[in-house]
């Protein structure tokens, strides 16, 4: 059997990981994977060869730590997806890159802090009471708050949490409430499957691990074509990438994520999903 290993965080509890289901297809195709956390220390990574970024949930707390052991990976083995899609996806500014190569995203503005003035010409340039705030580099919707613009008593925590740290501003995208977000997955550049994540009640967090309720989904042909639109602008074919969308007021798709480090890529939704990606994984290794 050939080897590879899925990278991943240390402590799973919290968190719903559905890594476990490569395992099988991945065995069909003659590979033993083994499912390694990132931050363990003596790897011998070139025992591997390849190295899967998976579930590495915690990586946006330890950014340099987390590139660091992607670059050592890098050295002696194949790492997927690629470091320099890493480097660059990691930073919520590639949204801008896209931006100027025609891909509609959420309308957004990136500060390097956060403060009353800027949260002011926020809401004036966006025309929108309430403002969504979260990091440049993060994961799982952490430090991120919606803010009312005419209650600046609630502004508090965002502005502590901002108070020197990069910040990415957007209007806060009324159909995430009721229609919700819907993710697009592709392996090799070819659709596999897409969800549409619904934020619990009272709550407008998408995620399995805030209450966000999970359902399988046909993406209309704008989201498809606004999907490979995104896709043909990184100008390579990655094993994997996971575009998040939502719905504008006009009912038009907006990219607000592309995911290419570690997006939870929904498995459980879609029989073939796993096949799919294993598949997809051994094809990439023959070229």
């Amino acid at each position: 059997m050939r080897r590879c290993a899925l990278l991943t965080l240390e402590d799973h509890s919290g968190f719903h990981i559905y890594d476990h289901l490569l395992h099988s297809p991945l065995i069909a195709l003659g590979w033993a994977a083994e499912e390694i956390p990132w931050s363990r220390p003596g790897v011998d990574w070139a025992s591997y060869e390849a190295v899967i970024v998976r579930s590495t949930w915690d990586y946006q707390n330890h950014l340099d730590a987390f590139l660091a052991t992607l670059g050592r990976i890098d050295a002696v083995s194949r790492l997927l997806n690629p470091l320099d899609i890493c480097r660059w996806n990691c930073h919520k500014s590639y949204l801008q890159e896209l931006e100027a190569g025609g891909v509609v995203i959420v309308p957004s503005l990136w500060e390097p802090a956060l403060s009353p003035p800027i949260l002011q010409a926020a809401a004036d340039r966006f025309g929108s009471d309430r403002l969504v705030v979260k990091p440049c580099v993060g994961a799982n919707a952490d430090d991120t708050f919606v803010l009312r613009t005419s209650q600046p008593a609630g502004w508090s925590d965002a502005l502590a949490a901002f108070s020197s740290r990069e910040v990415i501003i957007q209007p806060f995208v009324r159909s995430i409430v009721g229609e919700g977000e819907y993710s697009l997955f592709y392996f090799a550049d070819e659709f596999s499957h897409a969800i549409r994540k619904r934020p619990a009640e009272g709550d407008f967090r998408v995620q399995e691990e805030h209450g966000g309720i999970i359902s399988a989904s046909d993406p209309s042909p704008a989201m498809l074509k606004a999907a490979e639109l995104a896709l043909s602008a990184l100008g390579q074919t990655l094993l994997y990438a996971r575009l998040d969308f939502v719905l504008l007021g006009d009912g038009s798709p907006a990219l607000i994520e592309m995911e290419l480090i570690e997006p939870s890529l929904y498995f459980e939704q879609c029989d073939k999903a796993a096949g799919r990606f294993a598949s997809a994984f051994d094809c990439f290794m023959r070229r």
